[in-house]
């Protein structure tokens, strides 16, 4: 039964602000779950309660989350955009019905507005939950199924998860004229003591483990993704075979781009082609057919197991906080944050915020879950 987000112990997930004045933050406590009315599925309860979220920047304070082993923060800002484009989502509660725990948590950056952020948020966990391969993955872990049938159920659920999300973004922004709404994604599946990690783009999770080589108390930041740009050379090949360039544009600091055909003869001719620094994401109608991809990068991993065996922290966030620091300055961040008894989110982005105006660098929208393991 749903009740106060303030404790997280829900159902139905948790949606980001919208989009507010630039620059502006409010710390503000997620608001009480809106009461269910008969018929109201949880995708609609998500809706409502990401609707009285405040605007410009949303925050759930460090909370254990019962029942589980974990406690979660999130903080984001817009920076000097003009609007908020990142979106997340926290359900520290997938599956009432496990003995284990089992929860998920993503951060979805979007680019040309916020459409795309906006709906795949509220796609994704009914789309992993359909999945054929989710229902069996419950099934094998049930009857004590080997781990490695398990781990490739689980890894092909989030494969469905991704696919059928971004086909049901595609079509609502084919209704609402959405072409160019695109978005990256990180998420993160708990269950029990595995974690499947998934990602389109360049947000980031890392893994913030203590070493296992006799400094104990030391933490070591591992990233679990690798940023899909579109100059690598399994993204740069899928590209030219489907028709696509890879640019590097001087004007944009010489970073590289997809292109779909031939842009500059496309725009000569009147279209508006696309151009991003990712090669994989959420909608983009445009790049889809010259190479960008909506097929994810998961890895699976078990805390408790070695290099696992003590993890303490696990950081998604949006490209705006991995623009300015490095995995090792984010976990060392965490820990001193929750050592001084303060949010491990909020001081993540005031640090990347702070680092972004030390380098005069445009401050981007940044967005940080903290998942705290007791």
């Amino acid at each position: 039964m749903p009740i106060s987000l303030a404790s997280l112990s829900v159902k139905a997930p948790l949606g980001a602000a919208a989009a507010g004045r630039p620059g502006s933050c409010r710390a503000t406590k997620a608001p009480l779950l809106p009461p269910a009315r008969p018929g109201m599925d949880e995708s609609s309860q998500t809706r409502a309660t990401a609707s009285r979220l405040p605007a410009g920047c949303a925050e759930i304070p460090p909370t254990q989350c019962p029942g589980t082993s974990f406690s979660v923060s999130v903080f984001q800002h817009m920076g000097d955009r003009k609007t908020q484009e990142d979106r997340f989502i926290v359900v520290p509660k997938l599956d009432p019905e496990s003995p284990v725990q089992c929860a998920f948590f993503g951060v979805f950056d979007g680019t040309v507005g916020d459409f795309a952020s906006e709906n795949v948020k509220d796609l994704v966990v009914p789309q992993l939950v359909a999945s054929a391969n989710w229902q069996a993955a419950r099934k094998a872990a049930a009857a004590g199924r080997p781990a490695e049938e398990q781990d490739n159920l689980l890894e092909n659920a989030f494969r469905d998860m991704y696919r059928q999300a971004d086909d049901a973004l595609l079509a609502r922004c084919a209704k609402y004229t959405q072409h160019y709404a695109t978005c990256t994604s990180v998420t993160l599946l708990v269950v029990g003591d595995t974690l499947v990690f998934g990602h389109l783009g360049d947000s980031r999770i890392i893994v913030a483990k203590e070493d296992e080589s006799g400094n104990r108390g030391q933490l070591i930041g591992e990233q679990m993704t690798e940023d899909h740009k579109p100059d690598l050379e399994n993204e740069r090949r899928r590209i030219e075979q489907c028709g696509g360039m890879v640019e590097r544009l001087q004007n944009h600091s010489n970073k590289p781009f997809i292109r779909g055909g031939d842009f500059m003869m496309r725009k000569a001719l009147g279209e508006q082609p696309m151009q991003l620094q990712y090669s994989r994401a959420f909608g983009a109608k445009d790049l889809k057919i010259f190479g960008l991809s909506n097929v994810p990068d998961v890895k699976i991993i078990r805390m408790g197991a070695s290099p696992y065996r003590h993890v303490r922290f696990i950081i998604l966030a949006s490209d705006g906080l991995w623009d300015v620091l490095s995995s090792q300055q984010a976990a060392m961040i965490a820990q001193h944050a929750v050592e001084d008894g303060q949010s491990p989110a909020e001081t993540l982005v005031r640090h990347a915020l702070h680092e972004q105006a030390r380098v005069k660098a445009r401050a981007d929208n940044i967005t940080a879950v903290c998942i705290q393991f007791n």
